[in-house]
């Protein structure tokens, strides 16, 4: 790269930075996430059973192939540098339409650091965010059937996420204790 351009960059990177890791439109979040391993909460919302819940999603709005993709997957989404794993968790469940109380209490159930050509954007890194249900819980009008809990692995067409939710379910299997089981 040539002085000008790195000094440009610099400068780019600088403002980043000021704004607190805000990038300003989708295309530049996209191309830095081609260098930048990017950190995603996956949310594994359990109920009192240790059962988890899935999230049917139309990836229409992803690029090429990824586009056909409609399947079961634990919702989720990237972090950004503002806000705690709890508050993100809270937002990408909220965006999705998951009307809930829940606690995240720092548990991980796994992680995952994706390869090139498993994600259409870039190298995100997937953590397992493991919150419980804390009182009823209730889905935007006309949602309700894009969710269900489950007690073990659903096989999904989404890339990594039948290796989370076998993650998750390893993680509660060797967690029963924290679960009203029968």
């Amino acid at each position: 790269m040539d002085p000008t351009r790195l000094a440009v960059f610099k400068e780019v990177l600088a403002e980043i930075i000021i704004n607190k890791g805000f990038i300003p439109d989708q295309e530049s979040f996209d191309l830095f996430q081609k260098i930048v391993p990017w950190p995603a909460t996956e949310v594994c919302l359990v109920n009192t059973r240790g059962e988890l819940l899935l999230q049917r999603r139309h990836f229409k709005e992803w690029p090429g192939e990824w586009g056909k993709i409609d399947d079961w997957y634990i919702p989720g989404g990237y972090m950004k540098t503002e806000g705690s794993i709890e508050d993100w968790c809270r937002k990408h469940l909220a965006k999705d339409g998951v009307i809930a109380e829940f606690e995240y209490q720092g548990e991980v159930a796994g992680v995952i650091k994706w390869a090139p050509g498993e994600h259409p954007i870039g190298f995100p890194l997937s953590v397992n965010c493991v919150c419980r249900l804390d009182g009823p819980i209730s889905f935007r009008t006309g949602t309700e059937q894009n969710f269900q809990f489950v007690d073990k692995v659903v096989p999904t067409a989404v890339p990594n996420h039948t290796k989370l939710q076998e993650m998750f379910f390893w993680w509660r299997n060797h967690n029963l204790h924290l679960f009203k089981r029968d």
